[in-house]
């Protein structure tokens, strides 16, 4: 997945799965910066490795 790409989901609701699509983390993205993404969800922050994320389904504002 492209830093471009991700960089765009800033300030976003977004669900990103790994490859198999098995695994995956909801949160706010708060930054991206090379091929790490900083998401934000109620408990915990992390960073992950964009190189690993398959998929992005980025949630619609209701």
């Amino acid at each position: 997945m492209t830093s471009k790409l991700l960089s765009e989901c800033i300030g976003k609701k977004v669900e990103l799965y790994g490859e198999g699509g098995i695994s995956g983390y909801c949160g706010i993205v708060l930054e991206v910066e090379n091929n790490l993404i900083k998401i934000e969800d109620k408990k915990t922050i992390r960073i992950i490795n964009a190189d690993m994320i398959a998929q992005v389904k980025i949630k619609k504002d209701q």
